[in-house]
Order: structure tokens, then C-alpha cells, then sequence
């Protein structure tokens, strides 16, 4: 047999096997792929109560944070739990609450109206070092009159998310 028809069987032989090699990595990957998730980023989870002011505080709050962070929130429904009890058992991230808590840090508040606390991971993880800045100045900006306003027309009907948005847009703070 000559070297120039080993080579032939050769080459062959390797298209053959790539080919099975190929097909069989694909099925691998249909077989055994896991369903990926839409976003991939770090994600906070704010407690939200069962009062309008709360649902109205969160709403902006959550659309403050992804519009100047990039950072998703996800809304965890308290039902029923004390915020600090959430905040405490590490089920939270941030809490609207009534009165400032000592134990807790205070990123902001409207007033004496209501207050958002903090757990550790917006704090000190790295991946959320954007948040706690831009909730201080959205504290700098937001006033009780200002979030009373907001609760009054959810009261009245309006749904929390849209009405978060048109008033952050036309105080231009997102």
C-alpha cells in the first residue's frame, strides 16, 4: 500500500469521525442544556406591605434604582411579616418602614412620612456599590408632599408603576 492511499484512509477517517463527534456534542447540548434565565445580573428583593404608601414608595424606588444603577429589584410581597423581621432574616434587601429602626442603616427618607432600610448586601457587595449613592440623592430630592401626592392618585385608581414613572420623568430624575 502506498503512503499517498494511507493518508487517503487517513483523511477519511478523520472527516468521519468529526462528523460523529460533532453530531454527538450536539446532542449533548440538546439533551442536557438548562433553560436560561432573561437576565443574568445581580438582583436586589425589596419588601413591600400591604399599605398604598408602601406599594407607591417601592414602585419609585425600584424604577429609581434599575434607571440609575442598571441593578434589577425584584418586589417580595411581606405578606403580613414585620419589615424588620424580613430585613433581619436576610428575606429583604430594603424595607420601607414608618419609623427608622435602630440596628438598620437608613438610606432615605421622605420626610417623616416613611423611610427605606437597608440589610448588608446593598451596603457592602460590591456588585450594588451604585445603590445606596443614588438612594441618598433620590432622599435629597423626594419630599413627603411630593410622595403624598403619588398616594393620593394610586388611591384614586392610578396604577403605582406608571404613576412612579410619569412623576420621575417629569421632575427629570430618570
Amino acid at each position: 500500500m502506498s503512503r499517498v492511499s494511507r493518508v487517503g484512509k487517513l483523511i477519511a477517517f478523520s472527516r468521519h469521525s468529526l462528523w460523529v463527534i460533532s453530531a454527538a456534542v450536539l446532542v449533548a447540548v440538546l439533551l442536557f442544556a438548562h433553560p436560561a434565565q432573561a437576565c443574568f445580573g445581580p438582583k436586589l428583593y425589596v419588601g413591600v406591605g400591604s399599605e398604598t404608601l408602601d406599594e407607591v414608595f417601592c414602585e419609585l424606588v425600584c424604577l429609581y434604582i434599575r434607571e440609575k444603577t442598571g441593578v434589577e429589584t425584584i418586589r417580595v410581597d411581606l405578606k403580613g411579616k414585620s419589615p424588620l423581621a424580613a430585613l433581619k432574616d436576610e428575606e429583604v434587601d430594603l424595607v420601607p418602614v414608618a419609623t427608622a429602626s435602630a440596628g438598620f442603616d437608613v438610606l432615605m427618607g421622605a420626610g417623616d412620612l416613611i423611610y427605606l432600610l437597608s440589610g448588608p448586601r446593598p451596603l457592602h457587595d460590591l456588585q450594588f456599590s451604585t445603590v445606596a449613592p443614588a438612594l441618598r440623592k433620590l432622599g435629597t430630592l423626594l419630599t413627603a408632599e411630593q410622595l403624598d401626592g403619588l398616594r393620593n392618585r394610586v388611591e384614586q385608581g392610578e396604577p403605582p408603576a406608571a404613576e412612579a414613572r410619569r412623576f420621575l420623568m417629569s421632575q427629570g430624575w430618570i
